[in-house]
């Protein structure tokens, strides 16, 4: 009798081993096939394991790995939140749940992870920079400022963060001081693309135009096919009354990018004086199709129809203008030309 109970008694603990042992068994599996390239197939066999023993150490973490670099960002957040869960002082989980929604664009969630995980490893200044950025992108201007500023204490030299913290100070209204942060960076790197660009505009925002003028020259001399530098530069040669080369560099612009408004709205405003109505009526329409939230294309098209007497169009322009002053101001731009993700 004895003998029988022991019998039946390892057969029962047999049983009860046996998930947790296939489930092992998948995840070696995964692991085996993911070093092998292999994520889909890894992604079956991690979920398997995790269907026999959800609480098998170090799952979600391999299934939110194969899923992070077969690029498929959301599923690896999900697994990654489980990773944390499971383990919260994991960094390597904190860290790639931060990047996993970092890639996904969600950042406001990505800086909220990337956070405690910069905390686990403050000197980590590639985390550092994406959290900055994920500050940036999230528009919690503060936050990024002082993660960018603290990146220039040890690389005070780095082009690429003074652009970045120049776009942040320029989007929370410090013209001034964005300003500086682009003349560091084109002091310290004169060849990189839009650093000049970014730095006339912000002259150009400041209405120096001498010196944006400079700027958008010097874009174009390291990137002849740059069709925002030719439209500012246009806008500037037409602040000045030089029609001749405004137009010049207007229609070069439009050649490179169709939709560069600024090319359409200026191109249209000197045509208009010039007493070619319409084509400046349809620069102005296209100016309008780019982006109708702007007033004044509708408002300098609405002057132009009435005073060609077409009073019933002239009408819905000027309603148009007077809607667009009753909203709310739209957020503030970002820095054209700046890096993005």
């Amino acid at each position: 009798m004895v003998a029988v109970s022991l019998r039946v008694f390892i057969l029962l603990l047999a049983a009860c081993q046996m998930p947790a042992a296939d489930a092992a068994a998948e995840a070696a599996r995964g692991t085996a096939l993911a070093q092998e390239g292999k994520y889909d197939q890894a992604i079956r066999h991690y979920q398997a394991a995790i269907r026999l023993d959800p609480n098998l150490p170090g799952i979600y973490l391999n299934l939110g790995l194969a899923y992070f670099k077969s690029k498929q960002l959301s599923e690896a957040a999900a697994a990654f939140e489980e990773a944390v869960l499971a383990d919260s002082g994991s960094f390597q989980a904190r860290a790639l749940l931060g990047m996993s929604y970092y890639g996904a664009a969600r950042y406001a969630l990505a800086a909220k992870h990337l956070k405690p995980a910069s905390a686990m490893q403050p000197d980590n200044l590639e985390l550092r920079h994406t959290l900055a950025q994920s500050y940036l992108w999230s528009e919690q201007y503060q936050e990024a400022i002082s993660e960018f500023q603290f990146l220039l204490t040890r690389n005070p030299e780095s082009a690429h963060v003074h652009v970045l913290l120049g776009q942040v100070l320029d989007a929370a209204g410090q013209v001034e001081s964005a300003t500086a942060e682009f003349e560091a960076a084109a002091k310290a790197s004169p060849e990189q693309p839009d650093v000049h660009f970014g730095l006339g505009y912000l002259y150009w925002k400041q209405r120096r135009y001498d010196d944006a003028k400079g700027e958008f020259q010097a874009e174009l001399a390291i990137q002849p096919q740059h069709a925002q530098a030719l439209a500012y530069l246009g806008d500037v040669e037409m602040q000045a009354g030089n029609d001749e080369p405004a137009q010049h560099h207007l229609r070069r612009a439009l050649e490179l990018d169709s939709d560069t408004r600024l090319a359409h709205l200026d191109l249209a405003i000197i045509l208009a004086r010039g007493g070619k109505a319409s084509e400046a009526i349809a620069h102005f329409r296209e100016a309008i199709r780019i982006d109708s939230s702007k007033p004044d294309a509708h408002y300098r098209l609405a002057r132009l129809l009435r005073s060609l007497g077409r009073e019933e169009e002239a009408r819905t322009e000027f309603d148009k203008v007077k809607e667009l002053a009753s909203e709310d101001p739209p957020p503030l731009i970002r820095l054209p030309g700046a890096p993005r993700p």
